[in-house]
């Protein structure tokens, strides 16, 4: 829930508020918080909501109600740091509705009791119809609301554009230059290829600047919403209100004056070619895409083809703009299209069914009116988060607060490791969550403070306080920068963790973005001291649909090269289709850190509505990632005192060595996976995959692993799933797994069943059943029973009450033991949402 405000943002105030804050954070420790934000933007005739992560993901599949009003969206987070101490505690973003757009209440949590595996609850009020998608890098997936774009306000206050007089137009400028033979250095989105692309001269301080201009728009709104997609490929773009276009021979014998177009904007020169070839090949790429749901690519394509001489597509083409810009919500320029059509092409069967689609439309103006009594969008400020207090009882888990914050706390758990432990457990946590934002046509401005206290009520047990975000974020729209500072998780660029410090970035060029950071880890290594510096290049488009990013970092401990990288993130994104690849690459310690490549497929039918979905992913990296300072966590082989700073390391070592022993003692993480889900009616979806995974030796850890961990060898697991929806409720969903495992020293059997069932608007439960059996080499036999129920309720709209209870009966048994054991962990407490 948000509250808007329409007062501007002290910015003066918040800073050093937040500089205040940041000091306290050094002394803090830290833990990950995978929901970040999420936005909401048009795309073609959908609205889409972004939701932000703060680790690398894997999206896996998603299953949803009949009616939209409740869907999950399971995926993983990828191992490493951004694995490490992932939360228990669910967390909430919620976008509030309002002008035809629903609720949007969006929580993440844990499956069961793992740190990797996880889900979306997506819920929206009214039921409206939705889909789940990957979305557009690693760090967020996508959630898509169906036919609602049109409800989508522009991301720039209409209020803030000038105003068109009586015999004026309004258009954007896209570039300006002294150099009269500017060219345009990006295309312009496919949404907005029907308006006109000209030039336009003006002297401002005595110097003349030559433009390049995309419109006319009719009103402040169309021209608001043009500039807002514009502004993601031209940072720069401004409206500006031009005089009427004068007529060819009044252009040509009129002068130049001072502030004035020397001449109204002329479309650009056409390359030559043929028509009759062109024209039927894009129209083919435009039913594709038309049948496919991809709008905006679809609309390319048939500008293309009208804009060439007339041909044998023309006819054709001018039908399906028509048709397709009304599936988009352009209801007036679809009007217009049909309109055409009919002047063009006035008799024949498809002259009559495009009369009968033009008298279908609405008068245009009752269009026209209701446009007109849509207020100026403010600018707006908005303010949101949570608090919460929550109870842990029982037995704790067997991978405690310490193994979890540790440098191989991401280190993935395998399913035949017990997962609870005979350690009483009592503990209270409080946690909140502050998001505070302020947008207007020049800027974005927010303000994130998330922190945890951990009261242990164990005797001899610290207290823990962790704050895992306190930073402030500032996009200027004008000039294409952007600042964080603060306590915050990295954004690419080769950082490993949360850090405390400073990210800046400078679009220099549309779809192109130039980044430096610097800081400290949050995460303490003995008494060393360690910081880092780096910088990346990002490309958001290389292509239409390719997009990627190069980085160059070096981190530094106790004045010495502790890691050094050059590395790459590379993502392809069109339509239903997503794969991206990393590379990290140390130059010290010769070594590839990360080699990881993933990708999800997912077919969209004609009506807009997600079919089967392939997901596949390969994953090499190092655990923990290789740096020196390693050297100082693993344990000594020939015993001796354990360093704490990296002199007394080296004191026993010289550097060469030291980086040797790096390489040696650390352990690589192995996974490849391919998975498949269909739909097999309305009710019920079946998927299946397989995973292979290893992991190498670990070398002992104080305290957190003294004795190590052999290699795993080999594992394979291949798993069924079966998933069904609504079989007794209009908001029930249903998970049952299946997976068996093979490897060199064990075999496994997996079969559990996970529910969600939303009873009303206020309760919600989830019952779960998991049981496992395993038979060693060793002669060793475990069979452990698992039930589960996690209840929710909504006392009022902002104020939730939930509780988990899971009860674990093992049984195991070999040639000289024999042994029960029940044990039972449990959380309960509530959540204000404001």
């Amino acid at each position: 829930m948000s509250r808007a405000f329409s007062t501007p943002c002290a910015l003066p105030a918040l800073v050093p508020l937040a500089a205040a804050i940041c000091l306290f954070a050094a002394t803090t420790a830290v833990r990950a918080q995978v929901l970040d934000d999420v936005e909401l933007r048009r795309e073609g005739a959908d609205a889409v909501a972004q939701v932000r992560l703060t680790v690398p993901v894997r999206y896996v599949r998603s299953v949803s109600s009949r009616t939209g009003e409740l869907a999950q969206a399971y995926y993983e987070v990828l191992e490493g740091p951004g694995a490490q101490g992932a939360p228990q505690l669910p967390a909430e973003r919620r976008i509030a509705g309002g002008g035809g757009l629903p609720t949007l209440t969006i929580s993440d949590e844990p499956v069961g009791g793992s740190t990797t595996e996880r889900k979306l609850v997506i819920r929206t009020s009214p039921p409206s119809r939705l889909r789940v998608r990957a979305g557009r890098d690693n760090r967020s997936i996508e959630v898509v609301l169906d036919g609602l774009g049109a409800k989508v306000q522009p991301a720039v206050p209409v209020a803030a554009l000038p105003q068109a007089q009586p015999g004026q137009r309004l258009v954007v400028v896209l570039h300006s230059s002294t150099d009269p033979s500017l060219q345009l250095p990006a295309p312009v989105p496919a949404a907005l290829q029907d308006y006109q692309l000209g030039t336009a001269q003006r002297v401002v301080d005595g110097v003349t600047l030559y433009e390049l201009t995309l419109g006319p728009f009719a009103s402040q709104a169309e021209a608001a919403r043009a500039l807002g997609l514009l502004r993601k490929r031209f940072p720069k773009a401004s409206v500006m209100a031009l005089p009427g276009a004068p007529t060819a021979a009044a252009a040509a014998a009129a002068p130049a004056t001072a502030d004035t177009p020397s001449a109204a904007p002329t479309a650009p020169a056409a390359t030559p070619i043929d028509p009759e070839r062109a024209g039927p090949a894009d129209l083919a790429l435009a039913q594709a895409a038309d049948a496919r749901g991809d709008l905006p690519t679809a609309l390319e394509a048939l500008n293309r083809v009208l804009d060439l001489p007339p041909n044998r597509a023309s006819r054709e083409a001018q039908e399906l703009i028509g048709v397709v810009r009304l599936k988009a919500g352009e209801t007036t320029r679809a009007r217009r299209e049909f309109e055409l059509f009919l002047k063009l092409y006035p008799t024949g069967a498809d002259a009559k069914r495009v009369a009968a689609r033009l008298a279908a439309l609405p008068a245009p103006g009752a269009t026209e009116a209701v446009r007109a009594e849509r207020p100026p969008v403010p600018a707006t400020t908005t303010l949101n988060g949570s608090a919460g207090l929550y109870y842990y009882g029982g037995q704790s888990q067997i991978r405690s607060e310490e193994f979890r914050d540790s440098s191989i706390g991401g280190l993935p758990e395998l399913v035949q490791n017990p997962t609870i432990s005979g350690v009483d457990q009592k503990l209270a946590i409080a946690n909140v969550d502050l998001n505070y934002r302020h947008r207007d046509a020049e800027q974005d401005l927010r303000f994130v403070f998330r922190d945890s206290y951990q009261a242990n009520m164990l005797a001899g047990k610290p207290d823990r306080n962790k704050l895992s975000a306190l930073y402030v974020d500032h996009r200027s729209f004008k000039t294409g920068t952007s600042v964080r500072l603060g306590r915050q998780s990295p954004l690419g660029g080769g950082i490993l963790g949360r850090f405390d410090g400073l990210q800046a970035g400078y679009a220099f060029a549309p779809k192109w973005k130039v980044n430096v950071v610097g800081g400290r880890p949050a995460d303490k290594l003995q008494q060393t001291r360690r910081y880092f510096f780096g910088t990346s290049v990002d490309a958001d488009a290389i292509t239409e649909h390719v997009g990627g990013s190069l980085y160059a970092i070096e981190q530094k401990i106790d004045g010495v090269t502790d890691r050094r990288a050059l590395g790459t993130d590379v993502r392809y994104f069109n339509g239903g289709t997503f794969v991206s690849g990393s590379l990290d690459y140390d130059t010290v310690l010769r070594a590839v850190n990360v080699a990881s490549v993933q990708g999800t497929w997912q077919q969209i039918d004609a009506e807009g509505a997600a079919g089967t979905s392939v997901n596949f992913m390969l994953d090499r990296r190092a655990q923990p990632l290789l740096m020196l300072g390693n050297a100082l966590f693993f344990q000594d082989p020939n015993g001796g005192p354990i360093p704490v700073r990296l002199s007394d390391a080296l004191a026993l070592r010289n550097l060469e060595t030291l980086r040797d022993y790096v390489r040696t003692t650390t352990a690589f993480s192995n996974q490849a996976l391919l998975g498949v889900t269909t739909p097999l009616n309305p009710r019920w979806q079946i998927g299946g995959d397989v995973r292979l995974s290893s992991i190498g030796a670990i070398a002992p850890v104080p305290e957190i692993l003294p004795d190590g961990q052999p290699a795993t060898g080999n594992i394979w697991s291949l798993g069924g799933q079966l998933i069904g929806n609504n079989l007794y409720s209009a908001r029930d969903t249903h998970v049952f797994n299946a997976s068996y495992q093979t490897a060199p020293t064990f075999k496994g059997l997996l079969l559990s069943y996970n529910n969600l069932s939303a009873l009303n608007e206020a309760w919600q439960l989830e019952p779960s059943l998991q049981y496992y059996r395993q038979s060693g080499t060793d002669g060793l036999d475990l069979v452990r029973w698992k039930p589960g129920l996690r209840v929710s309720w909504r006392v009022a709209q902002s104020w939730v009450l939930e509780s988990s209870l899971d009860y674990e009966v093992t049984h195991i048994t070999s040639p000289t033991r024999n042994e029960n054991s029940n044990r039972v962990f449990y959380y309960l407490g509530g959540r204000y949402d404001f």
